[in-house]
């Protein structure tokens, strides 16, 4: 094991390095990979819920993405410097104050178009929610309050205690970690953890934007995709069981299952529009709207009784499909990986004082 700090500066950019000797990501890759349709409810409640607050705020999606990537950039400043703040000094601040951020490196980061992100940008000025002086950047204290994540917290919280179940039968990792530790220790060390979950949700929702056109039809189809998942899991015995391989880490796994998905031929009970509007927050005509292009591109399938289910006809679409879901589950292993290297260390403790 390394005897080096925990927190050291590389290069001259100050910033957190973490050391994978503490915790290999590819071990904690391995073993959630194989416990995926065990963990696979608890994340679909942390995102939904995710996106149902975030849509609440502005009935607009890439507004609020440009907010969360905003907020990165105060994130980072604080590990840059060696400063990590609680929750509550973070969100007691009146502003914060962003440079070196310009339209170009936002569109480029989230990708979405310059012009529209010009068009978001004097939108979130116009509510205060942001202030523009000359070429920099202010989050005001609407901001602070649009942006807090009052329940995320709780339900990341559940997420990596489930983790940890599983991690727990390692060695290695030690006894299971409760919801309520975890979320006291998010609070104390809000900025740290935040700055590397934020890390993760830009790039998962790049992804997705990407791959669906904007992110209120990404929250369409993925609810419909997770209502087929839940009731495939309630057709079948053990869909998502598979054997424990280190070599491929589970992606060419991932793959397969993708696969098994749109070509079991169980008979699936789909979802309305109005359920997914219910659990998206997104009003029922954008639903039936986006819910019509999805259809039209063979991403989905509605039946006689308007419910809507995973399409076979995906299949044109397998690979892109299959990569970016391995992609996003890597991610999101890697951060519970960075999460509990933080957690386990004690030296964290010096730098949150």
């Amino acid at each position: 094991m390394s005897k080096k700090p925990y927190l050291q500066p590389i290069d001259n950019k100050r910033e957190i390095n973490f050391n994978d000797e503490l915790i290999s990501k590819n071990e904690v890759h391995t073993i959630l990979s194989s416990n995926f349709g065990k963990l696979s409810p608890s994340f679909f409640k942390l995102m939904s819920n995710w996106v149902y607050n975030s849509y609440a705020k502005f009935n607009d999606l890439d507004k609020y993405f440009i907010l969360v990537f905003l907020f990165q950039k105060a994130f980072k400043h604080y590990a840059d410097i060696f400063k990590i703040l609680s929750e509550e000094d973070f969100y007691n601040q009146n502003e914060f104050e962003i440079d070196k951020v310009n339209l170009i490196e936002i569109s480029e980061s989230l990708l979405i178009p310059k012009e529209t992100v010009r068009r978001k940008i004097n939108e979130l000025n116009n509510e205060k929610v942001i202030l523009r002086r000359g070429k920099k950047i202010i989050i005001s204290s609407d901001g602070f309050k649009h942006q807090r994540p009052i329940s995320t917290i709780k339900l990341l919280s559940s997420y990596l205690s489930e983790t940890s179940k599983f991690l727990a039968t390692e060695d290695w990792f030690g006894e299971k970690k409760s919801s309520q530790d975890i979320e006291m220790f998010i609070r104390k060390n809000f900025t740290l953890i935040w700055r590397f979950f934020f890390r993760y949700l830009i790039y998962f929702l790049t992804r997705q934007r990407k791959l669906h056109g904007d992110l209120e039809t990404w929250c369409v189809n993925g609810t419909v995709n997770h209502n087929h998942i839940m009731r495939l899991k309630e057709a079948l015995e053990n869909p998502f069981k598979i054997e424990k391989s280190k070599e491929n880490l589970f992606e060419n796994s991932y793959r397969e299952w993708v696969k098994m998905l749109i070509n079991s031929k169980k008979k699936i009970i789909g979802i309305n529009a109005s359920s997914i509007a219910e659990i998206t927050g997104i009003p029922r005509a954008t639903v039936i709207r986006k819910l019509r292009k999805s259809e039209k591109d063979g991403l989905i399938y509605k039946d006689k009784k308007q419910l809507y289910m995973m399409s076979r006809t995906v299949k044109q679409n397998l690979n892109d499909l299959m990569e970016v879901f391995v992609l996003n589950q890597k991610d999101i292993n890697n951060f519970v990986a960075i999460f509990f290297e933080i957690y386990r260390n004690p030296n964290i403790k010096r730098f949150n004082n």
